[in-house]
């Protein structure tokens, strides 16, 4: 089901060149907490952490002493944040190329994954422990063994047993060693011997499946896992799937939407989405695409992406499609990002392109049931440009914080918080 605005309607559509579309303003505080020297990292994406002392934990994708990112730290005193790199990096057994943020264990280890490098160069998941205040590296799996995953680029999330899960977007037992072929969801968990033990949930590509999940996974309550791939499916524009634990051990993957960006069906669905989900209060599901939507010129093609939900009806799942972006020169687009939700149910996130250099959007339910967007900050370049993987995150007193992979002072992005 889809909640057409009266600016949605069909002959709006074919205007939004050189019209205008009325969107709720709301002017934000941007603050720049930090900009990103070359030699310290470049590139630092969403996804940040806070420790219980209001520091702030996440990656950097490129640049460094080696040139293959960094893991930093923003310790802050007041106002004031100074950055701290954790670890560089250096490109052989170590890993290289971090693009998924950081999640702590119940002990203040830190994990997270390496899209290259390792062993087989297809990438590595790490852990980070600190003594002192120093940080050591560790690498617990080494991916692109027989069958196993390549590439991870989504975070890794822990429970609270302290197993590790998460996914790659290449290899599997259908992968062919390229990057958006097959991919995986994996379970690391530690051993007796002092290790990790690797476990492939499944393995993507099948017939009618969804390929390169490029995100994080969610877990609810019950044991079930639900994510993204980006490609495959039905209609080969990717894909939201379960992963449900079977009694007798692994896991049973079932596709609940297939995305189809066609455009003489109204309305167009999205079309490859880029980042995980968010799950609420009573079990509905939100995430975004990266493009697909109406478009700005009757194609779907020109979509900026899109806003869905996904809520569960008997045993089937229904997407409502809460907003689409309209990929035009004054308007906010391509959604890399994931969501936040605050207690009120609005819901937050990026987009890579905006009217400037990307932008921070709220959005709004109302009683009638359209859902409003705020633009709350759009990216100047000075400030920040291209806010892309991973998701925001909120401090106790409702700020956002995220990163931007370009702008700021020396052009290799920053961390900002936005008060709203």
């Amino acid at each position: 089901m889809y909640r057409t605005r009266s600016w949605m309607k069909t002959a709006v559509i074919i205007a939004a060149a050189c019209v205008l579309l009325a969107v709720d303003l709301l002017a934000a505080t941007e603050t720049v907490l930090h900009s990103f020297k070359s030699k310290e990292g470049a590139s630092p994406l969403l996804g940040l952490i806070f420790d219980s002392s209001g520091n702030l934990y996440g990656v950097a994708a490129q640049e460094g002493l080696s040139r293959c990112g960094s893991v930093f730290e923003l310790t802050v005193n007041g106002t004031l944040y100074t950055e701290n790199t954790l670890y560089f990096f250096k490109g052989g057994s170590d890993g290289c190329t971090p693009v998924a943020g950081l999640v702590f264990d119940k002990s203040g280890n830190l994990y997270g994954t390496t899209k290259l490098g390792g062993s087989h160069t297809v990438g590595t998941a790490y852990k980070l422990t600190k003594s002192g205040s120093m940080w050591s590296e560790s690498v617990i799996h080494n991916f692109g063994g027989t069958n196993d995953g390549q590439y991870p680029t989504g975070s890794l999330i822990v429970d609270s047993t302290g197993n590790l899960y998460g996914t790659t977007e290449g290899g599997g037992s259908r992968g062919d060693g390229e990057e958006n072929v097959g991919g995986t969801a994996f379970k690391l968990a530690p051993n007796s011997a002092g290790g990790w033990t690797e476990t492939i949930m499944h393995s993507f590509g099948g017939s009618g499946d969804g390929i390169s999940p490029r995100a994080n996974l969610l877990a609810d309550s019950s044991g079930n896992f639900f994510g993204t791939t980006y490609l495959g499916g039905a209609n080969s524009a990717g894909t939201v799937f379960t992963l449900a634990p079977k009694s007798g051990g692994g896991f049973t993957e079932t596709i609940i939407h297939n995305f189809n960006p066609v455009f003489s069906s109204f309305p167009i669905d999205g079309s490859n989405p880029a980042a995980g989900l968010v799950l609420d209060s009573k079990g509905n599901l939100y995430g975004t695409t990266a493009v697909g939507g109406d478009g700005s010129l009757g194609t779907y093609a020109g979509g900026g992406g899109i806003v869905f939900k996904l809520s569960r009806s008997g045993g089937a799942w229904n997407e409502t499609i809460l907003y689409p972006f309209f990929h035009t020169f004054y308007g906010t687009s391509i959604v890399y990002s994931g969501l936040i939700l605050d207690k009120s149910g609005n819901l937050y996130g990026t987009t890579l392109e905006g009217r400037f250099r990307g932008a921070v959007f709220r959005l709004t339910p109302t009683s009638s049931g359209y859902w409003n967007e705020t633009d709350l900050y759009d990216f100047d370049g000075t400030h920040g440009s291209n806010p892309g993987v991973g998701s925001l995150v909120f401090d106790s007193s409702g700020n956002l914080y995220g990163a931007t992979q370009n702008g700021g002072a020396n052009k290799d992005g920053v961390v900002f918080k936005v008060t709203p």
